[in-house]
């Protein structure tokens, strides 16, 4: 029998990154799991690791773990210990991502103690271009409007995976036809142009977009693969809901159970004005 508190965690860790609509889910209560949240980046911005349970106890709101110590380190002997800004939100101060690094998340808590271990791949597929074609209200595309498409040299070497993130007039799209994942299986070493980007509503004149290149390892990208799975499984013949991976372990038998995924990547952005 899957794990409900798993199958929730699914839309969970969707709505709860600054999503505009709440996916609501009818479902019974299952057993309590503790969620990790975060990921490493080279970014010049805060970032966090976020500690919850599983079980909304009102709309889009999260009982929060606080009070644990979270260490993270690296391979190249450098750590930090995380502060808490907020119940059960832990800032990454001092610590980015780096090609070819290894971090380590330990986190001690009143329900257990955890590990995760991330590694930081090669950026391979950077962007260097991003352009936009108006498109009808088709049985093809859902709306008018603008759709994006990226161009960009994949480095060779087999192996490769990357998710492209989009960004309108500053705001994160994350909605469930906003899923892009790439990896290199047939076009390694390529230049690849016109590949058309998934968005659940075009982009319009006037809007400024961004679309930003995050490198995954291959457990990585079939974390996100699985999220898309079950967010898109709402088909009629769809397949049963299953349980997402997490790269998150107990290190004590007593510890809560425990979902999530803790993350590290190289990002790289661009932007443009849809004209």
């Amino acid at each position: 029998m899957k794990s409900l508190y798993t199958i929730a965690f699914v839309f969970f860790l969707f709505i709860f990154s600054s999503c505009e609509d709440v996916i609501e889910v009818n479902m019974q209560t299952g057993k309590q799991a503790l969620v990790v949240e975060g990921w490493l980046t080279n970014k010049a911005e805060p970032q966090f690791v976020k500690l919850y349970y599983t079980g909304a106890t009102s709309e889009n709101s999260f009982e929060m773990l606080d009070g644990a110590i979270l260490t993270l380190s690296d391979n190249e002997g450098n750590v930090e210990i995380l502060s808490e800004t907020a119940p059960g939100k832990y800032q990454i101060s001092s610590l980015k991502s780096v090609d070819g690094r290894v971090y380590t998340l330990k986190i001690e808590s009143k329900v257990g103690n955890y590990q995760a271990v991330a590694e930081v791949k090669r950026l391979s597929m950077p962007l260097d271009s991003l352009t936009f074609k108006y498109e009808e209200k088709s049985a093809i595309y859902s709306e008018s409007g603008f759709y994006p498409s990226s161009h960009g040299r994949e480095y060779k070497g087999v192996g490769d995976f990357c998710q492209i993130r989009l960004y309108k007039n500053g705001k994160y799209l994350n909605q469930t036809g906003d899923f892009n994942l790439l990896d290199d299986e047939f076009v390694d070493g390529n230049y690849i142009a016109n590949t058309e980007l998934s968005v659940q509503k075009p982009f319009q004149k006037n809007d400024l977009a961004k679309a930003e290149i995050w490198s995954l390892t291959k457990d990585a990208y079939l974390f996100w693969t699985d999220i898309r799975t079950q967010l898109q499984n709402g088909m009629i013949f769809a397949s049963p809901l299953s349980n997402t991976r997490t790269n998150v372990v107990k290190v004590n038998a007593t510890a809560m159970d425990v979902v999530g995924y803790f993350g590290a990547s190289l990002v790289q952005s661009l932007e443009k004005k849809v004209e």
